[in-house]
């Protein structure tokens, strides 16, 4: 029904119903058919409200981050969907109140998801009597619950997963704990799982499955490992039908196939070695090395999975990565086919290894953190060019020095248009063996990398310093509890408010971070602009000459004035002008038997004319990177942060390397979608002074408004009374004159 069209009703049934008011003889109706009409009348408006409602209806979120309402991207989304998708929600029941909440924030996300969706869209609710059952199917497993009763903690195993499924290809969530970016999760699954059903029918040839295991494993004693192969191979076969019948598994056993072995080594699957011995049983085993991993291969792009070997408690031997097998070669699956953007990870300098999943000192977790959206890509400078695919490269942590040639290719990126993150560190700390409070203490070392030059030409500057902050962490040291001042704590003030990239965060953790500055002369010559991203609290210092991370060596300075705001991380973007202008660039390292290349100059004519705005971000500390830190960001963010800023769920150091992402390839939407339902909310401090105006205000202000407000109503009654006396006096004296 139009507008149109219900306007001509309305006005029909308000004549009809005037036409009955004034009766046929068009005498004026009695008070009892006055009523009936009215009422009537009313009806017919309620009715026709209701039908203009169904036409017309909106909706309106007034949270103050929009939680409740979904992103123009995942409007676009799911309302193109061109098959069948169904989310099913299974929860458990009579969870406790904490994650009854989330149920119902998931509950009225999948709403606003099918208010925008198209007819290829729905979800069901699956209920207690199926739950368990189906949670087997879709291999997830129950989380514990905890619960407070009768001043007793309880803990409970409940469900608390997502699963999408389109087609043949599933995807889920296993544990919903937490609110926070549930919208950016669901719209990102939807979106992989789209581009993975494509990419898998756009295939020519099927996904290679390359199992390496030697047949040397088969001597040792290692639980499982005669029955290894027959569990891949069903694996495999599940992985299958759920991929369009696209993986084609291989055993392979290096050590009997000299070809294995080298694809072996050229995938980097894991040597596995072992020292000469006995078993259990007193049966002598021979030293040796053996391979076992898996690669799924496809064209030139491949994807491995670890597994390993590693003793238990019991004195036995297990074989370690097969948790959740199927799971881990469906991810890899669809990193193969997927179409995501990709980001180049420079190597070869002793950067933060993004393969060490041991050490906390590895960059496995940040891999994670970027690759719910991105392909890494590992780039080794020293032998190619930067891929031209490549819209942002990330240089996190170099140790060694880049080369001539390095540099020429990373400036040649950036002259393209295109984005780097450095995150740099101005020192090294190495340990050199046991310590304690007295013995002996690490030695720091400066890092040269060869970068500055080349970052000094683009305006930006990593001083040699390390800033230290009165608002720090702190922790247990030989007995006491000390300020840790080099572990900033960066707070709301410290983020700038309109960066998309630090606009939604409240919180955060640095680590051994060196002070940024630029060069306002050459960014004003070349047109820069700057942009400060993250900085300390205005009672920071800088700690300067030798470098002793030692806790009880470390205090404020005497002199107020050497504390102030430091900078920590920093934007530049702009039409960059080359490093290499006019210079003879460096001469590629010629390959064994091809003839050296000559040098050339580079000239307007090269690649180095800037054809687009160039975005460098530099960040002066790599640490907040690696897998250690990461983890402990948000324990260490809860325990320094007092009264209402103490919280759990808090927006740290991965929020800030993803928006960095983001925002670098053209993904601005996504930080904002990921910081839905951020409930981390910090209360401003503030001073003494402050606090006993609010509090005095508090106790005496509402007595004194209450005075205040009776003293006026009745001086405004009184002068109404006077008033109307005047009147009546008026009145009555020009009675007696007339």
């Amino acid at each position: 029904m139009t507008l149109r069209e219900i306007g001509h009703r309305l006005t029909s049934a308000v004549r009809r119903i005037g036409t009955l008011s004034r009766g046929r003889s068009g005498a004026a109706p009695g008070p009892e058919r006055t009523r009936n009409v009215q009422l009537l009348l009313t009806i017919v408006i309620i009715v026709l409200v209701n039908i203009v409602s169904l036409t017309l209806n909106f909706r309106c979120d007034l949270t103050r981050n929009n939680a409740y309402s979904l992103s123009d991207r995942s409007k676009e989304i799911i309302s193109n969907l061109k098959e069948n998708l169904k989310i099913k929600v299974l929860f458990s029941k009579d969870l406790p109140p904490q994650h009854t909440s989330i149920y119902r924030y998931l509950i009225d996300m999948l709403e606003e998801y099918d208010y925008y969706a198209n007819e290829y869209f729905s979800y069901e609710i699956v209920g207690e009597k199926d739950l368990e059952k189906q949670a087997s199917d879709y291999g997830i497993r129950p989380v514990q619950s905890q619960e407070f009763d009768n001043d007793q903690v309880k803990v409970r195993r409940a469900y608390m997963a997502l699963v999408i499924q389109q087609s043949d290809v599933v995807e889920k969530i296993e544990a919903i704990t937490d609110p926070t970016g549930l919208e950016y999760n669901i719209t990102s699954l939807i979106q992989k799982m789209s581009g993975k059903i494509d990419g898998l029918l756009s295939l020519a040839e099927p996904i290679q499955v390359l199992f390496y295991m030697d047949s040397a494993l088969k001597a040792l004693p290692i639980d499982g490992i005669d029955t290894l192969g027959d569990k891949v191979r069903e694996v495999v076969t599940k992985c299958n039908t759920a991929n369009y019948d696209k993986l084609r598994l291989e055993v392979l056993d290096p050590s009997g196939d000299k070809n294995a072995s080298l694809s072996a080594d050229l995938y980097g699957v894991t040597r596995l070695s072992w020292k000469a011995g006995t078993d259990r049983t007193g049966r002598a085993i021979p030293a040796g090395e053996a391979y076992l991993g898996i690669v799924l291969k496809n064209g030139d792009r491949a994807e491995r999975i670890e597994l390993s070997v590693a003793p238990t408690l019991l004195g036995n031997n297990v074989i370690t990565g097969l948790d959740k097998l199927q799971d881990r070669i469906n991810d890899a699956v669809g990193a193969l086919v997927s179409s995501n953007p990709r980001i180049g990870y420079v190597t070869g300098h002793g950067e933060v290894d993004l393969n060490d999943q041991q050490s906390g000192q590895g960059g496995a977790i940040l891999k994670q953190v970027l690759s719910d959206v991105y392909e890494i890509q590992e780039v080794n400078l020293a032998e190619d060019d930067i891929p031209a695919d490549l819209g942002l490269i990330i240089v996190n942590g170099p140790r060694r020095e880049f080369s001539e040639q390095e540099l020429f290719r990373i400036d040649q990126f950036l002259m393209k248009g295109k984005s780097a993150i450095f995150f740099l560190d101005s020192f090294n700390e190495i340990n050199m063996g046991r310590q304690n409070m007295f013995g002996q203490q690490p030695v720091v070392l400066p890092v040269n990398t060869g970068l500055d030059p080349l970052l000094g030409w683009y305006g930006l500057s990593l001083e040699k310093n390390i800033v230290l902050d009165t608002s720090c962490a702190k922790a247990p040291v030989g007995g006491a509890v000390k300020d840790i001042y080099y572990v900033p704590i960066i707070r709301k003030a410290g983020f700038n408010q309109e960066s998309v990239i630090t606009r939604y965060l409240k919180g955060m953790v640095f680590i051994k971070a060196s002070s940024l500055s630029t060069d306002a002369a050459r960014m004003q010559e070349r047109k820069l602009s700057r942009v400060d991203l993250i900085s300390t609290s205005d009672e920071s210092w800088l700690m300067t000459g030798q470098i002793n991370y030692n806790p009880f060596y470390l205090m404020p300075p005497e002199n107020r004035d050497e504390m102030k705001k430091r900078v920590l991380a920093l934007l530049v973007s702009g039409q960059l002008e080359s490093y290499f202008k006019e210079k003879e660039a460096p001469r590629p390292a010629a390959k064994e038997g091809a003839p050296a290349k000559k040098t050339f100059t580079v000239t307007k004519l090269d690649a180095t004319v800037q054809s687009g705005t160039s975005r460098i971000i530099l960040v002066g500390t790599s640490e907040i990177t690696r897998s250690g830190f990461l983890m402990n960001a948000r324990r260490i963010l809860s325990s320094v942060m007092a009264g209402g800023e103490e919280q759990d769920r808090v927006f740290s150091n991965g929020f800030f390397i993803h928006s960095m992402a983001d925002y670098l390839l053209g993904n601005a939407f996504i930080p904002e979608m990921s910081s839905k339902s951020l409930d981390f909310n910090p209360i401003d401090r503030t001073g003494d002074t402050l606090k006993i105006i609010l509090k005095s205000l508090n106790i005496a202000g509402v007595p004194l408004f209450v005075i205040l407000a009776g003293l006026l109503i009745w001086k405004r009654r009184s002068l109404r009374r006077k008033g109307i006396q005047e009147e009546f006096a008026a009145k009555e004296a020009r009675h007696e004159h007339e």
